[in-house]
């Protein structure tokens, strides 16, 4: 693609910055470098995805494409613009062995029974909302199930919502501050403006054994590794930025929870401060997790607007 959009615009186009991704080696494909699998939680958009799966939110066309029903600027769109998106584009750094290292020595004590390591995952899993496998917590909450997560009919049919337990005090299942419940809260709210349609990469390579005894990254920048984020959206204030700033960054989201849910740890700022959660221990929804290090670094990014092909071929590029 970019080379044909090179060929196509010819000196009227410079590439000025270029980052290679690649699909992790098996088994770890389909995993970021934290070792979790990516990219399940997609919307469903109806006439567009073919077959969704159980537990996918269904929105409309215009959440993500510019131009179509649902958008809610449709009106003050040019005609050219239909069918297009905005794009979001992060490169996050992760710092995969010192991660590692944050989970070994903020383990909890409980289940007593697990091994350091278990508690470790646990943790991870806790943090995340999900298994590195992708099984989610909300379904799991004690163990892997690496059949489930890798089912998609399963591993996204799930609300936070458990017969039984009251959804805005029971941390058991999945703590408010997870990743995946900060980024999606599916029944915590109804928002099915904010939807975004995620499209990242890994990029560098594999955590090499000195890094891994060491618990810490390498400093050649040839070594860094870490996600190439994308996002789609019509609108990035109701998108990307919106669940940046709204949600990942708010200690109160989800409204109404007891107690406090605390940030995103993966994907949440504090404008470079310490971070908290509560929830990551299951044996006491009220134990404070702190993070005083981020693993997750910005490196840079920008916001685009994508045209369709068409729009390329019979409009900008005429």
């Amino acid at each position: 693609m970019v080379n044909w959009l090179e060929a196509l615009f010819g000196t009227d186009m410079t590439r000025i910055y270029t980052l290679q991704g690649n699909i992790r080696p098996p088994p770890f494909d389909g995993h970021e470098m934290f070792g979790y699998l990516d990219g399940i939680s997609q919307p469903a958009i109806p006439g567009f995805t073919i077959n969704p799966v159980p537990g996918q939110q269904l929105i409309n066309p215009g959440v993500i494409l510019t131009g179509e029903p649902g958008d809610t600027l449709i009106a003050s769109r040019p005609a050219w613009a239909k069918d297009g998106s905005f794009l979001v584009f992060r490169q996050l750094k992760q710092l995969v062995p010192e991660f590692d290292k944050y989970l070994l020595n903020n383990a909890p004590a409980q289940p007593s029974s697990y091994s350091l390591q278990d508690r470790a995952d646990l943790l991870g899993a806790r943090i995340m909302g999900r298994w590195k496998s992708g099984a989610p917590t909300d379904l799991t909450p004690l163990v892997d199930d690496p059949v489930l997560g890798g089912d998609p009919n399963q591993n996204n049919n799930f609300d936070f919502d458990h017969i039984g337990y009251n959804i805005n005090t029971n941390q058991k299942h999945c703590p408010f501050g997870a990743h995946i419940r900060k980024s999606r809260p599916r029944k915590d709210l109804n928002t099915p403006l904010n939807a975004i349609m995620r499209s990242g990469i890994p990029y560098g390579p594999e955590l090499s054994a000195a890094e891994a005894a060491q618990g810490a990254s390498s400093s050649a920048p040839d070594l860094e590794r870490g996600l190439a984020f994308v996002s789609y959206q019509s609108r990035i204030d109701l998108g990307f930025r919106f669940i940046q700033t709204q949600w990942a960054n708010s200690v109160n989201f989800a409204p109404g929870k007891t107690p406090q849910p605390g940030y995103d740890l993966i994907f949440g700022q504090n404008n470079g401060g310490p971070r908290w959660m509560s929830g990551a221990d299951i044996s006491n929804p009220n134990w404070i997790l702190n993070m005083f290090t981020e693993f997750v670094i910005s490196r840079g990014g920008e916001y685009f607007y994508s045209p369709s092909i068409s729009a390329i071929r019979d409009v900008i590029s005429v």
